[in-house]
């Protein structure tokens, strides 16, 4: 297959790194985004080792590494990970993810991956975040894959063909032992409920063969559960759910979704953990092939959902939150006094935020803690 059938959504190729890096340096965001990665070092000596930069794992290798690094160390108190011993360096993986960061989620994984010695993987991103040319450059030279996003003016049959082609895409890289990281849904939960959708599951096997158990099989599904002990951009998420629920339409502000990004970076996150869950084994896939498809679909993404709450790790701010919000002390055997007061203390900034915003205080609460109770529920269900 001809690679430049993809042209227009794969990542940079090895040649077009050293124009891009050229870009990236030369560009206005440069020195502020390099400041806050490399405090003590000098921006012309970053400058230059980006530009000794070739390819793709050279360029993580020598910045994005001490990029990643420097968010955990000035934003996440502990950062953990488990279940590598579940993914093999010789085979290409299709990761699909829970999705609480825009970029975050995806970025912990690779600096997972990188520190342990095994290959990084290719990254889905909406085209609606690749609008700024240094977004764009940085992006994809550390391998991000375009996801063109439907939109009122484009037609169900050009969204169609535009999945169909990114699904072929991530088929063929998957097939070249390479992985890929995907969003089990598109867009970031904002409910704290993070349930696969099916059409997901539906746009990566256009590509695929007839016998469901075969389409899935060359995929080699593996879930990702990544959790937060503070949710990133979390009144931010309350707002826009609090909004619809209260009849309205939420919209976005210019540069909202690059705002989100520079946040969710910066924003203190306490505890983090990245679990990489057991891939879906061929004999679970032949349970969903016994099925007709709708269902077979269905049963599908409950196993993927099942894995994903099982390795989702709860923190004491989701026990808070449950408790909270249901006027009771069910789960204080797992949380302090200290760790509720902390929590109410991000709890009142969010209501300054949601004041401001000219948001019902009580709905927007209710949303705020559902965003961290929800986790408990999904989490207990799935043990029953």
């Amino acid at each position: 297959m001809d690679d430049k059938r993809f042209d227009d959504i794969r990542p940079y190729n090895d040649e077009e790194i050293p124009a891009a890096l050229e870009r990236i340096v030369k560009d206005p965001i440069f020195v502020p985004a390099m400041k806050f990665a490399f405090p003590d070092a000098k921006i012309e000596r970053v400058a230059e080792v980006m530009r000794t930069c070739k390819t793709t794992d050279d360029m993580q290798e020598r910045i994005m590494y001490h990029v990643i690094k420097r968010v955990i160390d000035s934003s996440i108190r502990n950062f953990t990970y488990t279940g590598l011993e579940h993914i093999s360096k010789d085979k290409g993986h299709l990761y699909i993810s829970n999705h609480r960061d825009i970029t975050l989620d995806s970025f912990l994984l690779q600096y997972t991956l990188f520190t342990n010695g095994m290959p990084t993987t290719a990254t889905t991103l909406g085209d609606n975040l690749l609008r700024n040319q240094f977004v764009v450059d940085i992006c994809r030279i550390n391998r991000a894959v375009r996801v063109i996003r439907k939109t009122d003016d484009l037609s169900p049959r050009q969204f169609l063909v535009n999945s169909q082609h990114l699904a072929e895409y991530m088929r063929w890289y998957i097939g070249q032992g390479k992985s890929m990281w995907i969003a089990q849904r598109n867009g970031r939960t904002k409910d704290g409920l993070d349930a696969t959708d099916q059409g997901v599951l539906k746009m990566v096997s256009l590509s695929g063969p007839s016998d469901f158990v075969e389409n899935f099989s060359e995929l080699n599904l593996a879930p990702i559960a990544i959790s937060y002990e503070y949710e990133p951009c979390d009144f931010q998420k309350a707002i826009e759910i609090a909004v619809s629920k209260l009849g309205g339409t939420y919209q976005k502000a210019e540069g909202e979704d690059i705002r989100s990004i520079l946040y969710g970076i910066r924003m203190p996150k306490g505890d983090v953990n990245i679990a990489v869950c057991e891939p879906i084994t061929r004999e679970e896939l032949e349970e969903c092939g016994k099925l007709p498809k709708a269902e077979a679909y269905r049963l599908l993404k409950e196993i993927v959902d099942k894995r994903i709450y099982k390795n989702y790790k709860l923190h004491a701010t989701n026990y808070i939150a449950h408790d909270l919000l249901h006027n009771e002390s069910r789960y204080a055997i797992h949380y302090t006094a200290e760790a509720v007061a902390i929590f109410k203390g991000r709890m009142a900034q969010a209501d300054a935020r949601f004041i401001e915003a000219g948001i019902d205080l009580d709905t927007a609460r209710e949303v705020y803690l559902g965003i961290y109770a929800n986790p408990v529920d999904t989490k207990i269900e799935e043990n029953e």
